[in-house]
């Protein structure tokens, strides 16, 4: 039955849209000078209408171009965002172009004069050219990330100034992962595989609403036909202690088959510290908490093929794999206790802790695309399978030290064992339809998750035989949901007008085996996006965009059970936990390239793991609550300009403000106040061919609030060397991250009237050695795909 109404679906795209198939076209010939053909240039043909068709020239530089209507066309042929050709064209009937371009030999081919910018500004996303970044050469994704403007990296963490719950995607799917199991993903993707990464600050309805305030979609490289290419990478970097990594990839397009592999090895360690104060009543807690974390190791690998099976349908498919294994020693975790004024110390309380974490994760996915015609009506669908599983031991000793001697009588001692398993199916499908003036676009998606946790906890200073030694927990979580979007956008003279609502319904039911405990939610969501961008000329434009989007929990934070820490500090989850929604709008003007923004956003139902501090007993438990609406107003400007010929420099500043209410009465109820932010990138060329260069990188956040919290100052200074020899097949890079060491923040609460300030710091200061090799045939042409379910994925673990 499935199959017929496909067969129905797919029929009835066809007859519709056949109406619009005339036997007009354009087609031609593009190459250069010295009449050799040049591949994958973009030629577009506009009606008056503003309408757009588009090509990309083939091998022998060929293309041709379906055309619904007679008229008056505007021809544009494009390489690398530049403007090559331009003329109008008359078109009554078949017509055929032959267009020459200037370019210039190199050994490895032909290649166009264009030079494509660092940081480029489309209608709804700012676009980083990766391939253009001495700082994130040599490095991973991670490393791209933190020398973006107005994206920051805190303890691992990937946020946009003035914006939270920001989602990852890579090539337009989103990273099902977050927490330490995103961070250690994108560590294992080398920066130098990367084409571009872009920040989607109001994303269109075609995709997920998951993600508060945006998204950060980072795209691969991509090339040309009958062509391999191999890489060979390997990384030391140096913090505190050292890590090292070996990887590499091989891709190969011949005729109609592409295959592409990727793989990392990764192992090392590093030393996170946290430290907090907490203001009891008659005491003053102070703490120092070092943890030395090794990757032992984590170990990813990828592979992907894709068949053409003729012009207009080509099926592909995806496998990755990963593991990570985490060992976090905490010895020596120290809290010391003073009088009510902190001046006399009374006694320490020291903890020493040792975990264990193995979370291997496997995701399949199958692609296809129907090409129904040549205007570019497409059908797409993509079929996932994902199983993420974790094995985590943890085990402590706390004991109170009085003039440095043991108190054997406070001594305590646990151990906590999770096994976690979590599978998720979806299917999506996308329908691209152009139709006269406007361009349609709809889809939908099913998704069915289903995540089992078991834990235990044994109170080791207590006989097994006793009550209380163990508590075992047995939680099965399912969530189901079905979106659906649809979207249009249509071009008048200098107008272009996108509008788009996604519609998303979730079912939840939640089950504590154990305590005989269950719950159960379904709620239906819409989620409106629209977009206005008037082209003033070719050097200014003016855009005004609004988007709504939903932060769901991760299936760990719902789980109820208790995980003590020591005998102060006990984590659970929250089951009645909510989502959170965000709206977004945005005001855009930019001259050349100078780029100004106007923003608001409303944060409603914000959530996030909260202390919670009994002033009698002194323990605090953490746990996720729904507790605090935060609304942001601000203005970000950034010019890119170049002081000299040789040096390009990107200048970018935030200013916003920030007005947060608590909606829990153990907090402090509001906070309130202006945040703001400066940044400059340098890329300097040494010589002239520039395979010698030099980023210097500063970035400066003032102190400001956070959410319910007050923060201090923040900075990162980063120094970049990349040198390209044997004609650019072999890259040495040596980067300096953090050397002032100045992401150090302090945040600062309430808690039942109780004064509480953390900082954590995660070992960001460092220097990284890279070394790259290439070879095969530099033209390499592999379409890199990702998973339809990357959404579930990301909230596998926290």
């Amino acid at each position: 039955m499935k199959n017929i109404l496909l067969r129905l679906f797919i029929y009835l795209v066809i007859f519709c849209s056949g109406g619009y198939v005339t036997a007009q076209s354009i087609s031609g010939l593009v190459s250069n000078t010295n009449n050799i053909p040049i591949q994958d240039v973009e030629v577009i043909a506009t009606i008056e209408n503003k309408q757009k068709f588009s090509t990309i020239t083939n091998e022998h530089g060929e293309f041709k171009i379906q055309l619904p209507q007679k008229g008056k066309y505007l021809l544009e042929v494009i390489q690398n965002n530049e403007r090559l050709i331009s003329e109008s064209i008359d078109i009554n009937e078949d017509v055929k172009r032959k267009y020459q371009v200037e370019t210039v030999q190199n050994i490895e081919g032909v290649i166009i004069r264009s030079e494509k910018k660092l940081i480029e500004r489309k209608i709804d996303r700012l676009v980083f050219n990766v391939e253009k970044s001495v700082s994130a050469a040599g490095g991973d994704v991670l490393d791209a990330l933190k020398v973006i403007p107005g994206v920051q990296i805190k303890n691992d963490e990937i946020s946009i100034i003035g914006k939270s719950g920001v989602s990852v995607m890579i090539d337009d799917r989103i990273v099902q992962l977050n927490g330490n199991e995103l961070s250690n993903y994108l560590k294992s993707i080398s920066s130098d595989d990367i084409k571009s990464i872009e920040v989607i600050t109001t994303p269109p309805a075609k995709y997920d609403a998951q993600g508060n305030s945006g998204l950060i979609n980072i795209r691969y490289k991509n090339g040309k036909n009958n062509t391999w290419n191999t890489t060979i990478r390997s990384s030391y970097i140096q913090k505190t202690y050292a890590l090292g990594s070996v990887g590499g990839n091989f891709m190969i397009k011949k005729d109609k088959l592409s295959l592409s592999t990727n793989i990392n090895y990764l192992t090392g360690s590093q030393r996170n510290i946290d430290q907090n104060t907490m203001n009891f009543p008659n005491e003053t807690w102070v703490g120092y908490q070092p943890r030395k974390i090794h990757y032992d190791p984590s170990f990813s690998f990828r592979a992907g093929a894709d068949y053409d099976f003729s012009d207009k349908f080509s099926m592909g498919v995806i496998f990755l794999t990963q593991t990570n294994n985490m060992k976090i020693d905490n010895s020596n975790n120290l809290i010391t206790v003073f009088n009510k004024w902190g001046s006399n110390k009374k006694y320490d309380i020291v903890t020493n802790a040792l975990s264990n974490s193995k979370s291997p994760s496997n995701s399949l996915n199958f692609h296809s695309i129907y090409k129904i015609d040549t205007l570019g009506t497409k059908l797409s669908l993509d079929v996932d399978y994902f199983n993420y599983k974790e094995k985590s031991d943890y085990a402590f000793t706390s004991v109170n030290l009085y003039n440095d001697n043991e108190d054997i009588s406070t001594k305590q001692s646990g151990a906590n064992y999770g096994n976690l398993n979590l599978n998720n199916t979806s299917l999506k499908t996308d329908l691209e339809l152009p139709l006269k003036g406007i361009k349609l676009s709809m889809g939908a998606k099913f998704s069915f998750s289903d995540t089992g946790n078991d834990l235990r906890w044994y109170n080791l200073n207590v006989d097994e035989t006793e009550q209380g030694y163990q508590q075992t927990n047995n939680f099965k979580y399912k969530e189901n949901t079905q979106a659906g979007y649809i979207s249009a956008e249509k071009s008048v003279e200098k107008w272009t007008f996108q509008l788009g609502l996604r519609l998303e319904n979730t079912q939840i039911k939640g089950n504590n085996a154990i305590a005989n405990e269950n719950f159960n939610r379904n709620y239906t969501k819409l989620f409106p996006t629209a977009y206005i961008m008037y082209a003033i000329n070719k050097d200014n434009n003016i855009s005004a965009n609004y988007s709504r989007r939903i932060n769901r929990p991760s299936f760990e934070s719902l789980n109820p059970f208790r995980i003590v820490s020591n005998q102060y500090t006990y984590v659970e989850g929250n089951p009645f936990l909510q989502p959170s929604y965000t709206d977004n709008f945005e005001l855009n003007y930019s001259y050349k390239n100078w780029i100004s923004k106007i923003y608001f956003s409303r944060l409603s139902n914000g959530f996030q793991q909260l202390p919670s501090i009994d002033p009698v007993t002194n323990i605090q438990i953490i746990r996720p609550e729904n507790y605090f609406e935060t609304n942001t107003w601000g203005l970000n400007e950034s010019y890119t300009f170049n002081p000299l010929s040789w040096i390009e420099t990107v200048a970018t500043g935030d200013l916003f403000y920030s007005d947060s209410k608590s909606l829990v009465s153990f907090t402090n109820p509001s906070r309130n106040g202006w945040n703001s932010n400066l940044s400059i990138y340098n890329a300097i060329s040494i010589n002239k061919s520039k395979t010698l260069q030099i980023a210097l990188s500063y970035d400066y956040s003032f102190a400001g609030v956070q959410d319910i919290y007050k923060t201090t100052s923040r900075s990162n200074l980063n120094v970049g060397v990349v040198c390209n020899l044997l004609s650019n097949k072999l890259r040495i890079v040596l980067v300096g991250d953090d050397l002032l060491s100045g992401q150090r923040s302090t945040y600062t609460a309430y808690s039942n009237d109780i004064k509480v300030s953390f900082r954590n710091y995660y070992d960001t200061r460092n220097v990284r050695l890279s070394i790259s090799y290439k070879f095969g045939n530099s033209k390499i042409s592999v379409q890199q795909k990702n998973f339809g379910n990357e959404e579930e994925k990301a909230r596998a673990s926290n």
